[in-house]
C-alpha cells in the first residue's frame, strides 16, 4: 500500500521548497524510529501529496500525516481522522499553541456598519468563524456571505470588489499576496490547526508525534514552528457563528490557505445569511444544511 503524506494548510508556492525539505527530515526520522519495530522498511512517500483532494486523502487508510482546521474534526469528511498534536507558531505574538486572524478589507474601502463577508468554508476557523465573531463584537452586520475556498481567493474577492470583509490566518499572511489589502482588526485566539492521521494508519500516533518532535527540533525554524503541544478532547469545538447560513449542496467543503480543489479559479459562491431565530443562540455551522 502506498502511503500518503501532505502538509496542506500553508502549502503556498513560496513555502513549498521549505515544506519539501521539512518532509525529507521527517521522513528520515520516521524511517529511523520505525526500523526497530517493523521487519520491513516502510514505503514512505518520497514527496508530499499535492494532487489528491483533501477529503479523499482524509478518507484513505494510507494517510500517514496531514493537517486540518480544528473544527473540521467535527465534520463528516474528517470522521476517520485522529489528531496528533498542534504546532506552536514561532512568528505569532500570541499564546503558544494559539493563532488568530487579521480582519481585512480592500485599501481605500469605506468602513461601514454592514458588509458582504467572504469566508473560506463553513468549517473554517481562521477564514470563517473568526470573521463572524469579530463582526458580532464590533456591531457589524452581515449583508451576504460568499464562499471563496481559500485565503488567497478571499483576498481576490476583496480586490475585485466582490466582498467587503474577510478574515485571514495571521500565520499565512506573510505567504500571501496582500497588495491592496489593509488590516482593520484582529480576531480572538483559537488553537492552531492540528496535525492529523487516518485512524487506520500503519504507523501509530505516538511514533508519528515523536518523529514530528525530532523533525521540528532539526528543521522547524524553516517553517516557523517552534514546537508541538498536546491535544485533548476539549482542545477543539464545533464551529459556531451568529448567523444561520443556508449552504447549497456541496458548498460545505474543506479549505486552507492554498487553492480549494472544488472551486475553479474565479468561481464565486454566494449564500444568504439568515438571522438566528429566538434568542440568537449560536448554531454550529458544521450541522447546517
Amino acid at each position: 500500500m502506498s502511503l500518503i503524506a501532505s502538509l496542506p494548510w500553508y502549502d503556498l508556492p513560496v513555502r513549498q521548497p521549505k515544506l519539501d525539505a521539512f518532509w525529507s527530515v521527517l521522513r528520515n526520522e520516521l524511517h529511523r524510529l520505525s526500523a526497530p519495530l517493523l521487519p520491513d522498511r516502510l514505503p514512505l512517500p518520497e514527496t508530499l501529496n499535492r494532487h489528491t483532494p483533501l477529503v479523499e486523502q482524509w478518507a484513505h487508510p494510507a494517510l500517514l500525516l496531514s493537517q486540518c482546521c480544528g473544527p473540521d474534526l467535527f465534520t463528516p469528511q474528517a470522521q476517520e481522522l485522529v489528531p496528533i498534536a498542534r504546532p506552536v507558531f514561532a512568528d505569532l505574538d500570541g499564546t503558544p499553541g494559539q493563532y488568530f486572524s487579521h480582519i481585512v478589507t480592500a485599501r481605500g474601502r469605506e468602513h461601514r456598519g454592514s458588509g458582504r463577508f467572504v469566508i473560506n468554508s463553513a468549517s473554517s476557523r481562521s477564514g470563517g468563524a473568526a470573521l463572524f465573531e469579530w463582526a458580532a463584537a464590533s456591531g457589524i452586520d452581515c449583508d451576504q456571505v460568499l464562499i471563496s475556498g481559500a485565503h488567497a481567493s478571499s483576498l481576490d474577492y476583496l480586490r475585485h470588489g466582490w466582498a467587503d470583509l474577510a478574515a485571514i490566518d495571521a500565520h499565512s499572511w506573510p505567504l500571501l499576496d496582500t497588495r491592496g489589502i489593509t488590516i482593520i482588526g484582529r480576531s480572538t485566539e483559537a488553537p492552531t490547526p492540528p496535525f492529523v492521521m487516518h485512524r487506520c494508519s500503519p504507523i501509530g500516533a505516538a511514533l508519528i508525534r515523536t518523529a514530528l518532535d525530532c523533525a521540528i527540533e532539526q528543521a522547524g525554524a524553516s517553517i516557523q514552528i517552534a514546537e508541538l503541544m498536546n491535544i485533548n478532547g476539549q482542545t477543539y469545538q464545533p464551529m459556531t457563528a451568529p448567523w444561520h447560513i443556508s449552504l447549497p449542496a456541496g458548498a460545505g467543503g474543506i479549505s486552507c490557505a492554498t487553492a480549494h480543489p472544488s472551486l475553479s479559479a474565479g468561481q464565486r459562491m454566494s449564500v444568504d445569511p439568515e438571522p438566528v431565530p429566538g434568542n440568537g443562540s449560536l448554531i454550529p455551522i458544521g450541522s447546517l444544511k
